[in-house]
């Protein structure tokens, strides 16, 4: 593996370690019911895998409650969602044991994604209402999906020593009206039950999640369990070189 790809990977992983160091300090959970929803429903969407066209990489609409998380839940509660969702995403079904290193790069990116998300829709929508739910959940959706295509662009990039900007297009040509789908969804449901009766939009939006997994694997065909970046051709001491399958 190339060294800038090295140092790209180390620095994304101590930026997730440090934002789950500060979570586990700062725990809080208004209602550890409903936290146990999201992070059930995260888990069971994290399954539903499907490979990205073009990339060696998989995908999941497990993004969809952690947005919905972000609308309700403390800081620690979405780091927590976000770690339990790219765990067990990187390690279902997996053809073969995943390393530590793709299963600690797919949870640091995905939590910084979500931690950063988090704290910008916060900030920049502080008003309580409906429609300030609906507000959380587009920007945050944005903002997450911005950051974790750039995560899953440049490591593609960098391990494959291929031009960031093909690569960066291809994911967003991609994924880009799966991730508009799944934060138009969440964004309407969300603003659809009061703050304490948030958790139900996440249950509502369980069929929707469903549809769509089933719509994006019938255009796709299902996903491998595991995707390498490797090339399933190339023999094992090439495969060493590639040791990242990457989440989005």
């Amino acid at each position: 593996m190339p060294k800038n790809a090295k140092a790209y990977i180390a620095l994304v992983i101590a930026s997730g370690t440090t934002l789950l160091l500060l979570a586990a300090g700062s725990w809080s959970s208004a209602s550890l019911r409903q936290f146990a929803i999201y992070l059930g429903l995260a888990a069971l969407a994290s399954t539903l895998k499907v490979r990205v066209p073009g990339l060696e990489g998989t995908m999941s609409p497990n993004f969809v409650f952690v947005l919905l998380g972000i609308v309700t839940r403390s800081f620690s509660e979405v780091v927590a969602i976000s770690l339990t969702a790219a765990l067990v995403q990187t390690l279902w079904a997996s053809s073969k044991r995943p390393r530590l290193i793709q299963a600690a790069f797919n949870a640091a990116a995905l939590i910084v994604s979500a931690g950063a998300a988090y704290e910008f829709a916060r900030a920049a929508v502080p008003a309580d209402g409906a429609q300030t739910a609906v507000a959380v959940v587009v920007l945050a959706g944005t903002l997450y999906f911005s950051l974790n295509s750039a995560f899953v662009s440049t490591v593609i990039a960098l391990v494959e020593a291929r031009p960031l900007k093909q690569v960066g297009r291809k994911c967003y040509e991609q994924v880009f009206p799966y991730f508009m789908g799944g934060i138009l969804f969440a964004g309407l449901l969300s603003g659809a039950y009061t703050r304490s009766a948030a958790w139900r939009s996440a249950l509502a939006l369980v069929p929707v999640v469903l549809l769509g997994y089933i719509y994006f694997s019938w255009r796709v065909s299902p996903v491998a369990p595991a995707i390498a970046l490797a090339d399933p051709s190339k023999d094992a001491a090439v495969e060493e070189d590639y040791p990242i399958e990457v989440n989005s």
